[in-house]
């Protein structure tokens, strides 16, 4: 499993606020983000927020979030391809509401930010709601390290 972490690992998706983990002793290490985020940090990062040793002193850390890969996706062009102009405002102005805002919107179609699983079906679940069924696809998808 590490390896396939490793590939998909992408540091520029760690939160900036992100707690990084470098407790080789903690028995649940080996499956938390915390620590592989930790163990990913580049060379030019020096400081930030830590869990300390004392998280999981009494028992199992409070701090522990499971390594979890995720198929995600971003551009919504081939949504779109098909769907009639009079659908074509009100989803738009749908996803934009569902994903925060006209500029969180184009972050997601550019590819700055990734659709989780849960947001592509919700996505498609509007789509259908519209009378679109057929070859529903997203512009792009990858394997990426799920930090929501």
């Amino acid at each position: 499993m590490k390896k396939n972490i490793d590939i998909a690992f992408d540091f520029s998706q760690v939160p900036p606020s992100w707690h990084f983990c470098f407790c080789n002793e903690c028995p649940q290490h080996d499956e938390c983000l915390h620590f592989l985020a930790g163990q990913h940090l580049p060379d030019d990062l020096t400081w930030g927020d830590a869990i300390f040793p004392t998280a999981y002193k009494n028992g199992p850390c409070r701090h522990f979030k499971q390594v979890r890969v995720i198929r995600a996706a971003y551009g919504f062009a081939p949504l779109f391809k098909e769907v009639k102009q009079k659908d074509s405002t009100p989803l738009r102005d749908a996803i934009k509401h569902y994903l925060g805002g006209h500029g969180t919107y184009y972050r997601y179609h550019r590819g700055e930010r990734m659709l989780t699983p849960e947001q592509q079906q919700w996505i498609l679940r509007l789509f259908a709601r519209y009378g679109y069924h057929d070859d529903l696809a997203f512009e792009h998808y990858k394997d990426i390290v799920d930090f929501s």
